[in-house]
């Protein structure tokens, strides 16, 4: 079963975003709704609490005005009287505006009741007194009148009490809207990250995945069996694509892989023909030459010293040949055994010595006395040290020299070093001439196939070692590489495939 197209993947992606979207805008109104409300109550509270101050200063005032009119008589006492009464009750007025709690308007009508009471019994002194009828006993009485009037704005103390716990509560309530609100929005919204990321990985993250560890495990020759369960048809097509890929590189592997063995048939076959007439070649040389009448000399000497030179270079080259057509057929066994350095040198420039002689190149062998053996195949060394030594000879200008330098590395490792002082390569050339490769120096110098180096690198290969190149143009080469020590009468074997 197919998962749905990758467009529709993102409708419903974008789909929930906007929903989201869409989520967070409304908690926004709804937040700034009751924002609003209260921050209208919280408002009120607050003027409330500002305007009881200034009430309680003009009920002072009246009974202080009232106290100076009945101590003086004064008419200007009685005037400024009347202006605070009048300020009371616009106060009072203006508070009322404000009082939406039942309890609250309560207080406030308590408050007037009790001014009323208070008013009534003042009006009476002052009349008294305006009316000439006052006594020093009438001011005795009605100095407790100060002391009603406190009693009648004490309902102002509980309406500002209750207005300040008003503005808590309201304040906390804001608070607590703004934590809900927030609270919501992140849960929403990790809520709606969590379902984009399953939706996601379920039907993006999730096949691609699968179709990218399959494609990695994948090597040439094998069939693609694998389809992507749950994928859209984008990925589903992605996948049919790449298997169509994979057959057309399987079709092209099986037909280099017949060219590659024709080739090395034809190699080995070729080879082996040039074998055996070097066979005769050297024979009837080794023929012509015993059956001199005397031991040449002069011209007929040097005659004779060039045709075994080229011999042996043309036996090397074929020799290597044949290597190559058995390491690509996967003939050529490595058994790794006791393995003397020293002798696998010296059996290497020996057999080079009338090419090296012939250049007038010095050949130095430098090894310390107690140089321990190495776990290594003999044989294969001896082909590894004598193309190395064939490269040094063959790229060395005539008087040079090439060194072969035997060594214990610091973890006991054993190295083998050939040093030259010939035409060098380049930095950026090392890791080619390794595929079988000459760089356009060395076709000036010498002729060859080029497949020594490459025979060099699968043998060190199959002994888990590394071929080091040093070198710079015109400074000449160092070749090395490091074995292990022999511990032990066992070895283990390897088969180059």
């Amino acid at each position: 079963m197919k998962g749905p197209q990758l467009r529709s993947q993102l409708a419903v992606v974008a789909g929930l975003f906007l929903l989201y979207a869409g989520g967070v805008g409304t908690a926004f109104v709804v937040q700034n709704a009751a924002h609003g409300r209260l921050e209208a109550q919280f408002h009120k509270s607050l003027e409330v609490l500002t305007t009881l101050p200034h009430l309680r200063d003009q009920l002072r005032r009246v009974d202080q005005t009232t106290d100076q009119y009945l101590a003086t008589g004064q008419r200007s006492w009685l005037d400024r009287r009347n202006d605070a009464l009048d300020e009371v009750n616009n106060v009072e007025r203006h508070l009322g505006q404000f009082l939406t709690e039942t309890a609250d308007r309560a207080l406030l009508d308590a408050m007037d009741k009790n001014l009323t009471t208070y008013l009534a019994e003042a009006n009476q002194w002052v009349s008294r007194r305006r009316s000439g009828r006052w006594n020093a006993g009438d001011a005795a009485h009605a100095a407790r009148l100060g002391r009603e009037l406190a009693a009648a704005a004490e309902p102002l103390s509980a309406l500002g009490a209750s207005n300040t716990a008003q503005l808590r509560a309201r304040r906390e309530e804001l608070e607590h809207t703004s934590q809900r609100t927030m609270t919501v929005i992140l849960f929403s919204g990790a809520a709606a990250a969590l379902f984009v990321a399953l939706f996601l990985f379920k039907y993006m993250t999730s096949p691609v995945s699968a179709l990218r560890e399959h494609a990695r495990k994948w090597a040439l020759g094998k069939a693609w069996n694998f389809s992507v369960p749950g994928a859209g048809p984008e990925v589903s097509d992605l996948a049919d694509t790449m298997r169509e890929m994979a057959e057309r590189l399987n079709v092209q592997f099986a037909r280099e892989a017949e060219l590659g063995k024709l080739k090395g048939s034809l190699v080995s076959m070729a080879s082996h023909e040039f074998n055996n007439a070097l066979g005769v070649l050297v024979g009837m040389t080794n023929l012509l030459k015993v059956n001199e009448p005397s031991t040449p000399q002069g011209h007929r000497a040097e005659h004779y010293e060039i045709i075994e030179m080229n011999l042996r270079a043309l036996a090397l080259a074929v020799s290597n040949l044949l290597d190559l057509g058995r390491l690509e057929d996967g003939r050529f066994a490595v058994r790794t055994r006791r393995a003397d350095l020293r002798r696998i040198v010296d059996d290497a420039a020996k057999a080079l010595k009338p090419l090296y002689v012939r250049k007038n190149i010095r050949m130095e062998i430098e090894s310390p006395d107690n140089i321990p053996p190495a776990e290594a195949d003999p044989e294969a060394l001896v082909l590894v040290t004598t193309n190395l030594l064939g490269n040094a000879v063959k790229y060395t200008p005539d008087g040079g020299q090439v060194t072969v330098k035997l060594s214990i590395e610091p973890d006991q490792r054993l190295r083998i070093a050939i040093q030259d002082t010939g035409i060098g390569i380049a930095p950026e050339e090392r890791q080619r001439i390794l595929t079988g490769h000459r760089t356009e120096a060395g076709r000036k110098v010498a002729k060859g196939f080029g497949v020594g180096l490459t025979i060099v690198k699968r043998v060190l290969d199959a002994h888990h070692s590394t071929l080091q190149i040093d070198s710079a143009p015109v400074k000449g080469s160092v070749f090395s590489f490091v074995l292990p020590r022999w511990v032990s009468e066992t070895a283990d074997s390897a088969l180059i495939g």
